[in-house]
Order: C-alpha cells, then structure tokens, then sequence
C-alpha cells in the first residue's frame, strides 16, 4: 500500500511541477488565461499568475518530502479548486478557452473531461493521505517512483489527446460541410 501511496504522490507532484513550471515560463500568457476565466478582478490577475505556479510548486516539494495528510489535503483544494472553475466556465458557455493547465505544449479548451481529471487526481489524493505517520515504503521506493513517472507519462500522453481530438473533430466538420 505504500508503494501506491508513493507512486500518487510522485504523480500528482510532477502534474503541480509541470504545470507550476509552464505557468512561470509564460507568464503574461498565463495571465491572460486567468483573465478569460472571469472569476475575479482584473487588478488581482498578475499577483494570483505570480503566486499560484509558487503555490503548485510548493504543494509538488510537499508531496515529495512533507509527511501527510497537509500536502494531499493541499493538493486536493487546488485541483478542485481548479475544477470548479473550469466547471463555472463550460456551465457559462465558454468551453473555447483554454484551461491554463500548461502541462503540454497544446493548449486545452475546457471541456468535462478535465473537470473529471481533476477531481480524479484529488480523490486519488486520498490514498496517501491515508498512509499513517506519512511512512514510506520499506522496499520497493524505486518501483514506486518508476510507477508514478509512467503513470505521469501516460497523463501527459492523455492530454495531448485530449489537446488533438478537438481538432480533429473540427477538422471532419469542415471536411464534411465542404462536401456538401
């Protein structure tokens, strides 16, 4: 069990580490990202773009270093936290824009889809916290840290999917419409 609790840790903390890093990379991007949601005044847009990717990279260190439950009880807020706010924006209509995730070089448009991928990653947030006195593994730590970068991989290789088939759909549609 604790080579599970391990493995979602490294998962999960690499999702905050990737994210907190391209947010930080494109900054005044990422700004405008945050102004597109509509969920709080303009004049406290650049201080929250400032802020957050030093928030997900502090709960990403905590994950890997900090005993439990605080940095999955982190973890979790901000993941539904950043659900609920893609939720509030596909209910509002404006799925067009782009969640903000900045985990891949394909930018996402809202969609339920990552709604559930959020909350799915803060469930799983559960399992760790669970683990009593944060105890790690007695064997098997290289496995779990090799499990939680798969794991990472195949996230990353289901976003940029994710990114694509929206694309691909618009794609066939004006096939399909200039044929007619």
């Amino acid at each position: 069990m604790n080579e599970i609790a391990l493995a979602i840790r490294v998962l999960v903390a690499l999702v905050f580490l990737s994210a907190a890093f391209g947010k930080a990379r494109h900054r005044l991007a990422f700004q405008g990202v945050v102004v597109n949601y509509r969920l709080m005044p303009e004049i406290a847009v650049p201080a929250f773009a400032l802020l957050l990717p030093l928030v997900e990279a502090a709960v990403a260190a905590g994950l890997l270093v900090v005993p439990p439950p605080w940095p999955e009880v982190s973890g979790a807020a901000l993941l539904i936290l950043f659900a609920a706010a893609m939720g509030i924006n596909i209910r509002r209509g404006r799925r067009h824009i782009d969640c903000g995730c900045f985990q891949i070089a394909l930018k996402q448009t809202l969609s339920w889809t990552l709604v559930v991928r959020n909350v799915g990653l803060a469930v799983l947030l559960a399992v760790p916290a669970a683990v009593p006195d944060g105890a790690l593994p007695e064997s098997g730590v290289t496995e779990a840290l090799m499990m939680g970068t798969v794991l990472f991989v195949l996230l990353q290789s289901m976003n940029i999917f994710w990114s694509v088939v929206p694309a691909w759909r618009l794609r066939r549609a004006i096939a399909t419409g200039a044929d007619k």
